[in-house]
């Protein structure tokens, strides 16, 4: 048994030390794997513009770019971000246990992981404006989401039931203070076009919605539990460490069977 381990071990080792390892001259994607604030797993990538949405004028078709492997992987380190590099299945599926930035070699992303680097409906994130950057895929979102400005009925309910009718900054609501009103916000704004989706909706209180300057504050996604950045720039990399995290925990409670928590669990 003790020969088993030191032999399994050695071949451990040994991935994790190519996985340091590429090709200079070799076509690499930068792809990052995380789970979000929902508890679901997700893939982001350095894309670059392909087209216009046909549903949006404002939102973009991307996909995931070539890369200079050297230059990427030095830009991680100098963020203070891991990585390892992807050249074959056994190395994907290491990649696959832990997470996090990869450069993957093209040939195996295009026949492992086509979804990860196809192109997909996106729009910039309201970080953009304030000298921030990045996108939030749309792709998922109802057509409705795009038409209208005001949410239904419907969806005001199901936003104001998600935050527990309670403002997501000061906590108060309407059940104790009578004289409160209660809004639900777009978290990027309609006029930067944001959609008019519960993902990025977030219930305020009259008081806090007037005092919100400018009125694109990522820090909202955090309070309201919602998915991407809530910070303008990551400069601690905290957030990435915290999605890193999480799809470790997702992956192990699939590898042990654990059932996975509810959605709107804390």
């Amino acid at each position: 048994m003790g020969e088993k381990w030191s032999t399994d071990e050695t071949g451990l080792t040994q991935t994790l030390q190519q996985m340091k390892r590429y090709a200079p001259d070799g076509d690499y994607f930068a792809l990052t794997l995380g789970v979000n604030r929902r508890g679901r797993p997700f893939w982001s990538a350095q894309t670059h513009w392909v087209a216009w949405s046909e549903r949006h004028p404002g939102w973009e078709i991307r996909a995931a770019s070539l890369i200079d492997p050297a230059g990427m992987a030095r830009a991680w380190t100098e963020m203070g971000q891991g990585w390892v590099s992807v050249h074959d299945d056994t190395s994907l599926a290491m990649y696959l246990r832990i997470g996090g930035n990869a450069l993957v070699e093209k040939g195996l992303a295009e026949s492992r992981l086509p979804e990860a680097i196809a192109p997909r409906e996106c729009m910039r994130d309201g970080a953009v404006e304030v000298g921030g950057f990045g996108f939030v895929g749309t792709g998922k979102l109802p057509d409705e989401a795009v038409k209208r400005r005001a949410p239904t009925r419907k969806l005001r309910m199901q936003v104001l039931k998600r935050d527990n009718y309670r403002c997501v900054v000061c906590g108060r609501r309407a059940t104790d203070h009578t004289d409160l009103e209660i809004h639900v916000h777009h978290l990027v704004p309609w006029r930067m076009h944001g959609p008019t989706a519960e993902e990025n909706l977030v219930t305020l209180c009259g008081t806090c919605h007037k005092g919100l300057d400018p009125d694109f504050e990522p820090s909202l996604r955090e309070l309201a539990g919602l998915p991407g950045r809530s910070k303008i720039l990551d400069v601690d990399n905290s957030e990435f460490y915290a999605e890193v995290e999480r799809y470790r925990e997702f992956v192990g409670r699939a590898l042990s069977g654990a059932p996975e928590p509810a959605e709107d669990s804390p």
